[in-house]
């Protein structure tokens, strides 16, 4: 009987993904405006009423597609701030580690930026709350180790350490956002090298928490 029900809860969570796999796709293609239940079911191969078995509406599985985003972005930010010694070195290493996922999941990244214009009119779903939940994972990381670096000297301890996350946090995802958005155009037409602009503005970001001691 366990088995059984271990068979088909595989199964569930193998559909599910297939079908957020497909929302990507189409999302990364036509927009959120421009996506539909009916082209996700198209490129998932399932029916409509398949689809909504599983995600409410287009919202709920917008918010599933970013989920997993930022669940990708998290692994990035843990495997990279092992590497540091000290919390000025991992806030670093994270501002690199975002930096690596815009170059490996670009359109996901675009995806995950564009929720401040998702404008819902109803209650917050599981997804919205799974969602605010997973952002809020990405905050403490990021405050965790501006904490650190705040008790070993490496970061300036005059820093709030909440007013810093979302200073770092915002300066970093709109820095990349702008970038691609019009980062071609812009680097282009200032014969920018986009690697060593982005590098500059990575060590622009950082320096501002930089203890004077370390």
């Amino acid at each position: 009987m366990d088995t059984t029900i271990s068979r088909r809860e595989k199964e569930r969570r193998m559909r599910e993904d297939d079908i957020i796999d497909a929302a990507e796709q189409v999302f990364s293609t036509t927009g959120y405006s421009g996506a539909s239940m009916e082209e996700i079911a198209k490129h998932a191969q399932f029916t409509r009423k398949t689809i909504y078995q599983y995600f409410a509406d287009k919202e709920d599985l917008y918010f599933a597609v970013i989920i997993r985003g930022f669940q990708k972005l998290l692994c990035y930010f843990e495997e990279e701030t092992q590497n540091g010694k000290t919390g000025f070195e991992k806030l670093k290493n994270l501002s690199y580690a975002y930096y690596k996922f815009y170059k490996d999941f670009p359109k996901t990244l675009e995806l995950m930026n564009y929720v401040g214009y998702i404008k819902s009119k109803k209650e917050p779903t599981p997804k919205h709350e799974e969602f605010n939940k997973i952002t809020e994972l990405v905050a403490q990381k990021i405050a965790k180790i501006i904490n650190e670096g705040k008790e070993d000297g490496s970061i300036r301890k005059d820093i709030d350490t909440m007013s810093g996350t979302y200073s770092a946090e915002f300066s970093i995802t709109g820095f990349f956002h702008m970038l691609s958005v019009s980062g071609k155009t812009f680097l282009n037409h200032f014969s920018l090298n986009e690697e060593q602009f982005i590098q500059f503005n990575i060590n622009l970001l950082c320096d501002a928490f930089r203890s004077k001691n370390s």
